[in-house]
């Protein structure tokens, strides 16, 4: 009886463990994607941060690699440019382009 408890007890581990290991893989592979998108739209300044109000999609993004230098001229300005971005998260990007000019 003992032998047969112990037997089962490792036999759960043994398959708990597989099973582990394989969605962890799973996870990883997404995380390796890399999505872009554009979007057309106004920068702006919140209260901490530079923005994004999307016209097209219409929605705020949150902008993680902000320069100054460069940003408060389209502020100012409050033109609709065509910016590239990468999507970390959310609606969290890095801007890679604006108006076909890179932004790095």
């Amino acid at each position: 009886m003992r032998m047969k408890l112990m037997f089962v007890l490792i036999l759960s581990v043994f398959v708990f463990a597989c099973t582990a290991g394989h969605e962890s893989r799973t996870q990883t592979g997404r995380d390796l994607s890399v999505r872009t998108l554009a979007i057309t739209g106004e920068i702006a300044k919140a209260e901490h941060s530079y923005i994004i109000r999307g016209k097209v999609p219409a929605e705020i993004f949150t902008i993680l690699n902000p320069d100054p230098n460069i940003l408060d001229e389209f502020v100012n300005s409050g033109k609709t440019v065509q910016i590239q971005v990468r999507i970390v998260s959310g609606d969290n990007i890095e801007i890679e382009t604006i108006d076909g000019k890179s932004y790095h």
